[in-house]
C-alpha cells in the first residue's frame, strides 16, 4: 500500500486533542492496519514521531503479537531535529536465567522500558496517553486483522497446542476469523499498569516478583535479577556517506568483504554488500521469524525506524497467562540488518526511512530495496531473492527532503505484511 504525502500548512492547537495538526501531519508504515491507525491520530494530536512509535509498538502488543509482544523487545533508529541527534534505542530481548533442569528458554522483555526510554527522551505526549489506546484495545476488543490472522495460520499448529494463545484465537476448536474479536482482559490489566504507574514494578516491584513466579511455574527462564537488571540501551548510530547525506544503521556490518551482489560505487555500496555476507553467515535462528518493521516522520523531520522481535512468531508458548504476558524466545538472534534512516546531518532533513522483518529473506529484500531507491535503478539486479523466513519491507521515501518539501514523500507498506501506510 502507498500514500502520497500532500503539501499544506500546519497550525498545532490544543495540543494532545486528534485533530490538533491541521493540514500536514507526518506519516506512518508498518505491518499492522490499527496499530498504523492509532500511531497517526498520535501525529493529529500534535505528538512527535517518537510519541507515535510508542503508541504504535503499544498498539501491537494488543493486534500483533506474534512479532511485538510485550515480552519481546526491539531496536530503534531515532532522528530529533531539534536536539540535532541521531541514536540507536537497543531494548533487544535478552535470555533469561536457567535456575533449573528442563526449563523451556525464555527471554526478558525489553519492551516497557524501551518504549519509556523513548517517550521519556523525544516524546511531547504524556506516557500514559500513549499507552491508553492499546490498553482500551485489550480491555474491549479489536477485530482481527488479515494481518495477524496470517501469522496465525502460519504459527496453526503452535497456537492450537498453547493453551493461552488458544484461549484467545480459537473457539471451538478453530482459529479466528478475520474480522472476529479479539479480547485480552490479562493484557489489558497488564497495560493498565504500565499506563499508570510506567515500566518500575513491571521490572523492579510487587508486578516484577509476580511475573517472575508465574514463569518459572510455567517452565521458563526469568528471575528478579534478570528483570531488575534489565535496561534500555542508547548509543550512536552507524553512519554511513551518501551524496550530501548519510545512512544511519543500528549496527555495522560484521562482514569485512562484500559479495558483490550490488553493483555501484560508493560507501553504500560496500556496507550493503557487507550486509549481504553477514546474511549469508547468519545462524539458523535468524530464520525464525516473529519481526516487524515500521518507520514513523512527523513533520518537522523527526522520525523513527524501528524492529519489534519476539524471536519466533509467537515466542515460546510460556509466560504469566494472568497478565497476557507471553515471552519471546530465549534463543536470541541478533538482527541482521535493522532498521535504517536517511538524513542530513548538517541541516537535519529527512529522505528516507526504511524497516521491516530482517529475516534473511526480509534483510535480502530490504537491501534490494535500499539499494534500488539509494545506489540506482538495476543497482541490485543480480542479487538473487533469499527464502530463509518471512520477508516484509515497509519504507517512507522524501526523495525532496522534510521540510522543506514534505509533498515529495511516499508512504510504503508491503502487501505481504498486511498493514498499512498512512501520510497526509
Amino acid at each position: 500500500m502507498t500514500a502520497v504525502l500532500c503539501a499544506c500548512t500546519t497550525t498545532p492547537q490544543n495540543v494532545g486533542q486528534i485533530g490538533a495538526v491541521k493540514g500536514v501531519l507526518g506519516g506512518v508504515t508498518g505491518d499492522e492496519p490499527l496499530a498504523v491507525q492509532t500511531a497517526r491520530d498520535v501525529l493529529s494530536s500534535g505528538g512527535t514521531a517518537a510519541d507515535a512509535a510508542v503508541a504504535l509498538y503499544a498498539t501491537m502488543t494488543v493486534t500483533k503479537p506474534s512479532v511485538a509482544g510485550i515480552g519481546g523487545g526491539g531496536v530503534c533508529v531515532v532522528h530529533d531535529r531539534v536536539a540535532q541527534k541521531i541514536e540507536v534505542l537497543d531494548f533487544w530481548p535478552r535470555p533469561g536465567t536457567k535456575t533449573a533442569d528442563g526449563q523451556t528458554h525464555t527471554a526478558v522483555p525489553g519492551v516497557p522500558r524501551g518504549l519509556y526510554a523513548l517517550s521519556a527522551r523525544y516524546g511531547r505526549l504524556q506516557w500514559g496517553q500513549l499507552i491508553a489506546s492499546a490498553e482500551q484495545d485489550a480491555r474491549f476488543g479489536t477485530p482481527l486483522s488479515r494481518s495477524l490472522k496470517m501469522d496465525l495460520e502460519a504459527s496453526r499448529d503452535k497456537v492450537m497446542s498453547t493453551p493461552s494463545l488458544a484461549a484467545i484465537y480459537s473457539r471451538d476448536g478453530h482459529l479466528l476469523e478475520v474480522g472476529d474479536r479479539v479480547q485480552q482482559l490479562g493484557l489489558g490489566a497488564l497495560l493498565t499498569s504500565l499506563r499508570v504507574k510506567g515500566p518500575g514494578d513491571f521490572y523492579s516491584g510487587g508486578l516484577a516478583s509476580q511475573i517472575v513466579t508465574a514463569v518459572q511455574n510455567a517452565g521458563g527462564t526469568l528471575t528478579l535479577a534478570d528483570l531488575n537488571n534489565y535496561k534500555p540501551v542508547w548509543r550512536e548510530a552507524t553512519a554511513v556517506k551518501s551524496g550530501n547525506e548519510n545512512l544511519y544503521f543500528t549496527h555495522a556490518p560484521k562482514s569485512a568483504t562484500g559479495t558483490g551482489d550490488i553493483t555501484g560505487e560508493g560507501d553504500v555500496v560496500s556496507v550493503l554488500n557487507r550486509y549481504l555476507a553477514d546474511i549469508d553467515n547468519a545462524p539458523t535462528n535468524s530464520a525464525k521469524g516473529g519481526r516487524s518493521g515500521f518507520v514513523v516522520v512527523d513533520l518537522a523531520a523527526n522520525a523513527v525506524a524501528c524492529e519489534t522481535t519476539m524471536n519466533e512468531p509467537f515466542g515460546v508458548g510460556v509466560g504469566a497467562n494472568a497478565f497476557g504476558l507471553d515471552l519471546a524466545s530465549g534463543d536470541v538472534a541478533e538482527p541482521l540488518v535493522g532498521p535504517v534512516l536517511k538524513l542530513n546531518p548538517n541541516v537535519w532533513e529527512f529522505y528516507y526511512g526504511i524497516a521491516g522483518t530482517d529475516t534473511p529473506a526480509g534483510a535480502t529484500a530490504q537491501i534490494a530495496r535500499i539499494a534500488e531507491d539509494l545506489v540506482g535503478a538495476g543497482s541490485a539486479a543480480k542479487l538473487g531473492m533469499n527464502a530463509k523466513g518471512v520477508s516484509s519491507v515497509n519504507y517512507i521515501s522524501c526523495p525532496e527532503s522534510v521540510p522543506p518539501h514534505p509533498e515529495s514523500c511516499r508512504f510504503v507498506a508491503d502487501p505481504a505484511g498486511g498493514g498499512m501506510a498512512l501520510g497526509r
